[in-house]
C-alpha cells in the first residue's frame, strides 16, 4: 500500500494526475476488513493531498455509521474531527433516523453541534420533528429551530401537524438525489448487491433513473439486471415512473439484450425520454441519419409510453381505487378479496384507505360488549369482533398508521369477555408490530402524536374523529367515561336504543364515504418513529396502549373470571406451566410478566395492589367462585407462590404481611361491596347477579 501511495503521488506531482477516488477505496477496504487502526491511519495519509468529494465522504461515513459497535464508532468518529468538511449533519443523522437508530442519531448530532455542523436542508427535518416531540427536554440550537420553522412564536396544532406532514410525508423517503446515488451505484469499488443493501438501510425507497441506469450497467445482461430489479423489489425499492425506468424494466424482463444494451448506452439523457416533442424529433433525426439502431430504440420506447399511457393508473391506484369503492358499498366481505389480491401482488394501503377501513369496521364495537350480542353469540363467538381483529392486523401489515384506541378496544372486548388466549396472542401480536426485526421506521397515527414543546392544541381538529363521536355526556367525563356508564348502557342492554336517537342526526352525512372524508381533513398525515424507541417511553404507542388501566384491568380479569371456573390441571398438580392461561388465577401476572419480557412497562407497585384487592375481594361472602375451588386456594401462601411463580421473581410481600394486609383491606370491602354481604345475609335481597358482577 505505501508503493501505491508513492506512485499516486508521483503521478500527481509529475502529470498532475489524480488517482480516481483513491481515498475511498483504500478507506473503504480497511473499514469493510475491520483494520480500524489501518482505516484510521491511511485516512490521515491521504485527506490532505488526496481528499474527496464532501458528497463521497458523507456517503463513506454513513455507509458504516449505522453500525454502532464502539470500535467502529471510535474510528469513524476520529475521521471526523481530523477532516476539514463541516456539512456532515445533513447526511448522518437522517440516515440514522431512515435505519431505526434514533440513539445514534441522538449522539451523532450532539458531536456535530459540538463542533459547529449544523443541519441546512430539509433532509433533518424529520429528526429534528421527532426529536422535539419525544425528546422535549433536548435544546436546539437556533439552526434547528429555524429548520423547523420555530422562532419561537406560538403554533397551533393544525399548522403544528402540516409542518409534521410537510417534513415526513412530502419529503421522499430517501436521503441523497438521484445524481448522487448513480455515483454510488456506479462506484467499483464496492459490488452492486452491497450498495442496493446498503442505501436501503440508510432509507433509500424509490431509485431514480440515473440510479437504475448505474446499477444496470454493471450488469452484463438482461438476466442481470433482472436480479438486480428482483432485489429492489424484495427491499420494496420501488423504481421511478419515469419512461426511462420503464424502458429499463420492460426490456429486461423481455430478455431482450440487444435493446437494453443500446438503451443503457445512448448519448440520451434519462430526463429526455420523457419529453414527448423531443422524443419527435430525436426519432426523426435518426431516420435522416440512417441510425437503425438508434431508430429501433426509440420506437420501441414510443410504443411502451402508447401502451403505458393507456393503463395511466397503476395497479395500486387501481386497487386502492377498487377498495374505495367497495368500502362505499359498505362491502365488507369483498374487502377481503381485494386485501388478499393486494397482498399477492405487493400492493401497498393507502393511508386514506386504511383509515376508511377502519372507521367502518369499528363503527359498532366500543370498549365493552354489548350485551345484545353476547345474548346472540355468546361470550366466545362475536363475528364483528373476530373481523375487526383480522382486519386490523392485515391493515397494520401494510405499513400504515393505527389510532392505538382501536387496539385498546380489541384487547378490552377480548378481556371482558374472557377470551384470554386470544387477548395474550393479540398483546404479542401488538408488541411485534412496533418492534420490526430490520428497524426503520414505524408509522404512528396523528392522533397518537405528543404535541411540540410550546404549541397550543387546536380545538377544532380535536374534534376531527375516525370513529363514531361520543355523546355530550360521555365527553364531559374524561378519557375513562366508557368504564361506568357505558358498562351499564351494554350490561342493561340499552346501548343501541339511546344511541339511535344521536346515530339518526349524522346519519346523513356519517353513512356517506364522501361524508365521512370531510370529517377527517388529517386522514392521510403519517408521522413515523425510530424502531429502536424503546416501548418503555411514555409516549411510545406500546406503552400507550398497555397504560396502567389496561394493567389494572388484566389483572382483574384474570382473577375474577378464572375464579369463577373450575381451577386448571397444571395448577392442582403444582407443575411449572408453560402458557399464561396455566398459570389460573395468576393468568394476569403472567400475561403482564410476559409483556415486560417484550419490553412493556409494567408498575409493580400496581401489579402487587391489584392482586391483593382481588385475593381480598374473592374472600367475600357471596363472591362468585367455582365449587372445585376452596379456602385453600385463595390462602396467602397459596397465593404468594402461585403469582410469584407467574411474575417470575418475588413480588408479592411474606405470607404474614400479606395476612396483615389482606386484614387491612376488609373494611374497605364492607364499604364498597355492601350488595355482596347483602345477598348472603339478607335472603330476600333482590340484587341482580349482574350488578353483582360489576361491583367487583
Amino acid at each position: 500500500m505505501e508503493e501505491l501511495f508513492a506512485f499516486a503521488q508521483q503521478l500527481r506531482d509529475e502529470y498532475d494526475f489524480n488517482w480516481p477516488e483513491l481515498y475511498m477505496k483504500v478507506v473503504h477496504f480497511y473499514l469493510g476488513q475491520s483494520d480500524y487502526d489501518a482505516a484510521s491511519r491511511w485516512h490521515l495519509k491521504l485527506m490532505p493531498v488526496f481528499r474527496p468529494e464532501l458528497d463521497s465522504f458523507g456517503a463513506l461515513l454513513t455507509s458504516f455509521v449505522i453500525d454502532f459497535s464502539p470500535e467502529i464508532q471510535r474510528t469513524l468518529t476520529r475521521m471526523y474531527v481530523f477532516s476539514p468538511f463541516r456539512e456532515l449533519y445533513d447526511y448522518v443523522v437522517p440516515a440514522l433516523l431512515d435505519s431505526g437508530q434514533s440513539h445514534s442519531a441522538r449522539v451523532w448530532r450532539k458531536r456535530f453541534i459540538l463542533f459547529n455542523d449544523h443541519p441546512t436542508s430539509s433532509k433533518s427535518k424529520p429528526f429534528l420533528d421527532f426529536a422535539s416531540r419525544y425528546f422535549p427536554t433536548m435544546r436546539l440550537t437556533q439552526e434547528e429551530l429555524k429548520l423547523l420553522g420555530r422562532d419561537g412564536s406560538d403554533q397551533g396544532a393544525l399548522a403544528d401537524s402540516t409542518t409534521s406532514k410537510d417534513s415526513q410525508s412530502d419529503q421522499p423517503k430517501g436521503i441523497y438525489s438521484d445524481k448522487f446515488t448513480a455515483r454510488w451505484f456506479a462506484s467499483s469499488w464496492t459490488s452492486a448487491e452491497f450498495a442496493i443493501n446498503l442505501m436501503h438501510k440508510l432509507g433509500l425507497r424509490t431509485i431514480g433513473p440515473l440510479s437504475l441506469q448505474s446499477v444496470a450497467l454493471r450488469e452484463d445482461d438482461a438476466r442481470g439486471v433482472l436480479d438486480r430489479l428482483t432485489q429492489l423489489e424484495k427491499l420494496k425499492i420501488a423504481v421511478a415512473s419515469n419512461l426511462y425506468c420503464k424502458a429499463i424494466v420492460s426490456f429486461a424482463k423481455g430478455g431482450n439484450d440487444d435493446l437494453l444494451r443500446d438503451l443503457l448506452h445512448c448519448d440520451i439523457h434519462p430526463d429526455e425520454f420523457d419529453d414527448a416533442e423531443k422524443r419527435q424529433m430525436l426519432l426523426a433525426a435518426a431516420a435522416r441519419q440512417q441510425d437503425w439502431e438508434r431508430e429501433r430504440l426509440l420506437q420501441e420506447v414510443e410504443a411502451l409510453e402508447v401502451w403505458t399511457s393507456q393503463q395511466r393508473n397503476s395497479h395500486s391506484e387501481e386497487l386502492n381505487k377498487h377498495l374505495r369503492a367497495v368500502l362505499a358499498r359498505k362491502d365488507l366481505h369483498n374487502v377481503r378479496l381485494v386485501l388478499d389480491e393486494m397482498d399477492t401482488s405487493n400492493v401497498s394501503l393507502e393511508q386514506r384507505n386504511s383509515a376508511a377501513l377502519l372507521h367502518r369496521v369499528f363503527k359498532d364495537i366500543w370498549y365493552h360488549p354489548k350485551t345484545s350480542k353476547q345474548k346472540l353469540h355468546g361470550y366466545q363467538g362475536d363475528p364483528q369482533l373476530d373481523r375487526a381483529i383480522y382486519l386490523a392486523l392485515r391493515v397494520a401489515r401494510h405499513d400504515v398508521a393505527i389510532p392505538i384506541r382501536y387496539w385498546q378496544m380489541l384487547l378490552y372486548n377480548l378481556g371482558r369477555l374472557g377470551r384470554f388466549s386470544e387477548l395474550e396472542e393479540l398483546s404479542y401480536e401488538i408488541c411485534e408490530l412496533y418492534n420490526p426485526e430490520y428497524g426503520g421506521l414505524i408509522p404512528v397515527h396523528w392522533r397518537d402524536l405528543p404535541p411540540k414543546p410550546g404549541t397550543i392544541p387546536d380545538k377544532e381538529s380535536e374534534k376531527t374523529e375516525l370513529l363514531p363521536e361520543p355523546s355530550a355526556e360521555e365527553t364531559g367525563k374524561g378519557k375513562r367515561s366508557h368504564f361506568p356508564e357505558e358498562f351499564w348502557r351494554a350490561e342493561m342492554g340499552l346501548t343501541e336504543k339511546e344511541l339511535k336517537g344521536q346515530s339518526d342526526k349524522s346519519k346523513s352525512d356519517d353513512e356517506t364515504y364522501d361524508g365521512w372524508q370531510k370529517r377527517t381533513k388529517k386522514v392521510e398525515e403519517v408521522f413515523c418513529i425510530p424502531a429502536d424507541l424503546p416501548f418503555t417511553h411514555r409516549q411510545h404507542p406500546v406503552q400507550k396502549i398497555f397504560d396502567n388501566s389496561l394493567q389494572r384491568a388484566i389483572l382483574r380479569w384474570g382473577f375474577d373470571k378464572t375464579l369463577a371456573q373450575e381451577p386448571t390441571k397444571l395448577s392442582l398438580m403444582k407443575v411449572k406451566q408453560a402458557g399464561a392461561q396455566d398459570f389460573d388465577l395468576a393468568y394476569g401476572v403472567r400475561l403482564l410478566a410476559l409483556l415486560r419480557d417484550r419490553g412493556v412497562f409494567v408498575d409493580k407497585q400496581i401489579v402487587r395492589s391489584a392482586i391483593i384487592k382481588r385475593i381480598a375481594v374473592a374472600q367475600l361472602p357471596g363472591r362468585a367462585r367455582a365449587r372445585a375451588r376452596d379456602d385453600r386456594e385463595l390462602s396467602p401462601a397459596s397465593m404468594k407462590r402461585l403469582v410469584d411463580e407467574a411474575w417470575g421473581s418475588e413480588i408479592l410481600p411474606g405470607v404474614a404481611q400479606l395476612s396483615t394486609e389482606l386484614e387491612n383491606q376488609k373494611p374497605k370491602m364492607w364499604k364498597n361491596y355492601p350488595r355482596l354481604f347483602k345477598k348472603t345475609y339478607d335472603k330476600d335481597g333482590d340484587d341482580d347477579d349482574e350488578e353483582i358482577r360489576k361491583a367487583t
